[in-house]
Parts: structure tokens; C-alpha cells; sequence
């Protein structure tokens, strides 16, 4: 019994549309959204909140590729061990559309210098913590956490980023599909 060209490319649509389902869940961006020219972000979770996340909502549900982009420079690698010793100590909480607590602090991954205090620079992603709404700072640890304002923003928010519709995905996915369901019927190709 041969089996048709169709029900194989049906197949191949429904596995392809599970990993896109499994690929879209798996990870949650929210980005540094409104903030002053020079200043970005993002920051992955491993869930849609910090209720549902592995680790009950520290920062060890931040996943790699998060990073803190000032005037600067980029600040890319998660410093749990900083974390532990400031605000929240490492604690998080988020919903599907905003982080609300957090004090993350990142190292470059070549050294940057603090011009404030002719340091070594470290990044920080902070929200609800030590009176501060939203921010992205600059600081150096100088007897603690220290930051000079002008290196700092304060006027974004760190916002669930867009998710792109899946049905765009899919149609694109089942159009090609189509094509080379016509090209193989067109050529006598035979899966």
C-alpha cells in the first residue's frame, strides 16, 4: 500500500506546528520598553510567572541570552551571587505582561570601566525595589552598590514583549507545504 504524498505533508504540518507550540511556550521575554536612547534589554523566563516558574520565582528562572544594553555598554551575564546580596536577594515576581520585582545584576563579558568611580562597571535590572518603579543602572561595588544617576534610566518599563501569531507561522508553514505537495505532483515525485 503506497502511501500518498498528502497524508506524508500532513504529518510533517503537525509535527512541525507541535515544536512551533512547544518552541513558543518554553520562553517568556519582557523588555525594557519606553526608556531613554541607548538604553535596552530583555530578560527570558522560564515561565509566563514567577507562580508557575521552576524556581518558585528567583533569579535562577532567568535564562541565558538576558542582558542590559547602556550607553556604556552591554552587560550580558547574570551575577546570581550579586543577587543574593542585594534587595530581594535573588527573589522575582512577573505576569504575562510585566515584571513587578526584581534586582538582577549582570557583568559584562569584557571589563567596562565606571567612569563615576573609576571602577569596574556592573549592569543592574531593578523594579519595585529600594523605591525604585523600573530602572536600568550603572553602578560599581563600592561599599555596597553604587551608581551615579547619569548612567541610569528610569523612564521605561520592563514589559511581556509581543508574541507573533502563530497562525502567521502556520500559514506560511502550510503554504510551502502546498508548493512542494504541486512540485512533486507536477515532477511525478512519489515520497
Amino acid at each position: 500500500m503506497k502511501t500518498s504524498s498528502f497524508a506524508v505533508l500532513f504529518v510533517i504540518f503537525i509535527f512541525s506546528q507541535l515544536t512551533l507550540l512547544k518552541a513558543s511556550a518554553s520562553i517568556y521575554e519582557y523588555e525594557w520598553i519606553g526608556g531613554q536612547t541607548g538604553f535596552s534589554g530583555e530578560i527570558f523566563l522560564d515561565a509566563p510567572s514567577s507562580a508557575l516558574a521552576s524556581n518558585g520565582g528567583r533569579d535562577t528562572d532567568v535564562l541565558p541570552g538576558s542582558f542590559l544594553s547602556t550607553p556604556l555598554g552591554t552587560f550580558s551575564v547574570l551575577d546570581t551571587g550579586l543577587d543574593a546580596s542585594f534587595g530581594a536577594a535573588g527573589a522575582m515576581s512577573w505576569n504575562s505582561s510585566q515584571i513587578t520585582v526584581m534586582w538582577l545584576f549582570f557583568q559584562p563579558t569584557t571589563p567596562i570601566n565606571n567612569p563615576a568611580y573609576n571602577q569596574p562597571a556592573i549592569g543592574a535590572a531593578i523594579v519595585g525595589e529600594e523605591g525604585v518603579g523600573h530602572a536600568i543602572e550603572v553602578g560599581s561595588l563600592v561599599g555596597g552598590f553604587g551608581t551615579v544617576y547619569a548612567f541610569d534610566d528610569f523612564s521605561g518599563q520592563w514589559l511581556a514583549a509581543p508574541v507573533p501569531e502563530p497562525a502567521i507561522a502556520s500559514l506560511i508553514l502550510l503554504g510551502a507545504i502546498a508548493a512542494l505537495g504541486r512540485v512533486m505532483r507536477k515532477t511525478g515525485t512519489r515520497i
